[in-house]
């Protein structure tokens, strides 16, 4: 009997292809769920507002990566759902077209977000706000989609720039567009994508939880090994139209910008400064700034061995 044939189906949801999967695609290719007996199924959702209603519903995703905002979103709206893992830090570019020099430049243009007020809109419009330009007076945000649609958009002149990551951003940058600047510019320290599930959902699939953790940290441990690194650019490159080059680029500027969360574990101080800035654009009770609220790091010490 194979692998496949005994692995247990979990269905996960992501928003879009971008490097910030990797360590799911190394997980599929080099057969590190399957090892860990999961047969895991990925849907591509397109838009963090629908990622989210449809993780929210249940019955169509077991867990879902999405912004860590998101889920804090949730939970004070009465969602049972939790944080189990924490993936990455933002490591997104603010791409403009050729002729924007500056953030002055922007005033009175359309920017591409996923959602206007969700996920790292948060981030842009924090950035944009250092740099001297007010939502609503001076730019305008608009809903277009994850990492792909928005590089669409910026290509067919719909918006004038957008947060990318990568290996969106170097695409663009070689095709002539403009990078103005950084979501690190404005905070480094934040909490950006997570994996979550619905609590009811965990209690009854506890086993499946905590091997879809332990498979996911070998895959990310296996790419953060600097031997795998032109395999790891191949991997990428099977999911995503890339040149060689920039897909090295990509895994070059992750591995040194510590992208991924090591061993993918919940940043909580970067929670905490993802809290302070839903706060700071009156999305979040300033009062809440407990991040342990919306996580359970029970599944994940079981997964390691550490509790």
């Amino acid at each position: 009997m194979d692998l496949g044939s005994r692995a247990q189906k979990l269905r996960l949801a992501i928003i879009s292809e971008s490097a910030g999967n990797w360590p799911v695609y190394v997980g599929l290719e080099k057969g590190f769920f399957l090892a860990g007996g999961l047969d895991v199924e990925v849907a591509i959702t397109r838009s963090s507002v629908k990622h989210l209603e449809a993780l929210t519903a249940g019955g169509i995703h077991d867990i879902g990566h999405q912004a860590a905002d998101h889920i804090v979103r949730a939970v004070e709206t009465g969602s049972d759902l939790f944080i189990f893992l924490g993936l990455s830090t933002p490591n997104y570019s603010l791409i403009v077209a050729p002729k924007v020099k500056s953030y002055a430049d922007l005033k009175g243009k359309k920017l591409g977000v996923d959602g206007v007020s969700t996920g790292f809109a948060l981030l842009l419009r924090g950035l944009l706000r250092q740099n001297g330009l007010e939502e609503g007076r001076e730019y305008d945000l608009v809903p277009v989609g994850g990492t792909g649609e928005r590089f669409n958009a910026i290509v067919n002149g719909q918006v004038e720039g957008a947060l990318l990551d990568g290996p969106a951003d170097l695409i663009a940058e070689a095709r002539g567009f403009r990078r103005l600047g950084s979501n690190l510019d404005y905070l480094r320290q934040y909490q950006g994508t997570v994996a979550a599930t619905k609590r009811a959902w965990a209690a009854q699939n506890e086993e499946r939880l905590v091997k879809y953790i332990r498979s996911y940290v070998a895959a990310l441990d296996w790419l953060h090994d600097a031997d795998n690194r032109a395999e790891a650019v191949s991997i990428l490159q099977k999911y995503l139209p890339v040149e060689t080059e920039i897909a090295g680029k990509t895994y070059d500027r992750y591995m040194e910008l510590n992208t991924f969360n090591p061993r993918a574990a919940v940043n909580l101080a970067g929670m905490r400064e993802a809290m302070k800035v839903m706060a700071a654009t009156g999305q979040l009770d300033p009062s809440l700034q407990k991040p342990e609220k919306y996580c359970d790091l029970t599944y994940y010490s079981r997964a390691l061995g550490e509790g």
